[in-house]
């Protein structure tokens, strides 16, 4: 595959992402949020399963210490991807999908935070592109004061864990068949959300056929595609060329809620886009100063 094809697949990607947010929000009108996740993550696994035995890739056999491995680390990206997308989805509930769509971007921006936490090093710069990423935070949500409207302080603390899933991916998943990695993940945070849902006594029998259609649409195209031309597109597309597609997914989100929710974004609304886009590109130009903290994947699942 070449570069060319490469990015328009992680572009691809990036329109599927984008729009999923509005099949999101609309599901939030007939369903509950947990049940939700939980089916649309159990049909993620499902649909990656066949491509997991179609590319088995060269780690067939893993001895002891691996299988141990993959335990802790698919229970511990699940268990960060639910929390993740709990926030999002109740916060979805609440915000426009443009909104969700550029908050959800600045995980971008707490990569190299977390990361300074664990002891990477980072130039003076990331600081600059994560004060014009608050300014824009701060326009695009019509904040008074200090105060943080609820749905899109839901839609941020999410973001802060679709980085730290980033991260962890990072560091647990070059060791193991991404597919499998990716299916376990994907079971952990259905069954995590399952549970939630049995206990908040969501309602779980789904006979509704648009229902069905929202859980489809988000499971087998947001996810289990997504995931999946993710993994093709950045075995060829360089880290910093994929954050730089991938950024347009708040752009492709801010579109399908116009045209289908009719959501318009003022004009402080819009220069805050811009800001939060224009740090989080930013970000990508100040990596990690130490060499051993390079991050090799670029994306959310």
């Amino acid at each position: 595959m070449t570069l060319a094809r490469s990015n328009m697949l992680l572009l691809l990607t990036a329109v599927i992402w984008g729009s999923s947010f509005i099949f999101q929000k609309m599901a939030m009108d007939t369903m509950d949020p947990f049940i939700y996740n939980a089916l649309r993550f159990f049909l993620a696994a499902l649909c990656l399963i066949p491509i997991r035995y179609i590319r088995r890739g060269n780690i067939d056999i893993m001895d002891s210490s691996d299988k141990k491995h993959m335990l802790i680390g698919s229970l511990l990206a699940g268990t960060v991807l639910y929390i993740a997308a709990a926030f999002q989805q109740i916060g979805l509930e609440l915000t426009t999908v443009s909104n969700a769509g550029f908050i959800t971007g600045l995980y971008i921006l707490f990569v190299p935070l977390i990361g300074i936490t664990l002891g990477h090093r980072y130039g003076k710069g990331i600081w600059v592109a994560i004060l014009i990423a608050c300014a824009g935070l701060y326009l695009v949500s019509g904040m008074t004061g200090f105060y943080l409207q609820k749905g899109d302080l839901f839609i941020l603390i999410s973001a802060f864990f679709w980085g730290s899933h980033l991260i962890i991916i990072d560091h647990v998943s070059n060791r193991h068949h991404p597919i499998v990695f990716a299916i376990r993940q994907f079971i952990v945070c259905g069954v995590l959300s399952m549970i939630t849902a049995i206990a908040l006594d969501e309602r779980l029998l789904i006979t509704d056929g648009i229902e069905w259609f929202y859980v489809f649409i988000n499971g087998f195209l947001a996810i289990a595609l997504g995931y999946t031309f993710q993994i093709v597109g950045q075995k060829i597309t360089p880290p910093s060329q994929a954050a730089l597609i991938f950024s347009t997914e708040a752009i492709f989100a801010a579109l399908t809620g116009y045209f289908f929710l009719n959501e318009i974004l003022g004009p402080m609304a819009l220069l805050g886009c811009a800001l939060m886009l224009g740090g989080s590109l930013m970000a990508q130009f100040y990596p990690p100063l130490d060499s051993d903290a390079k991050t090799r994947h670029v994306g959310r699942n």
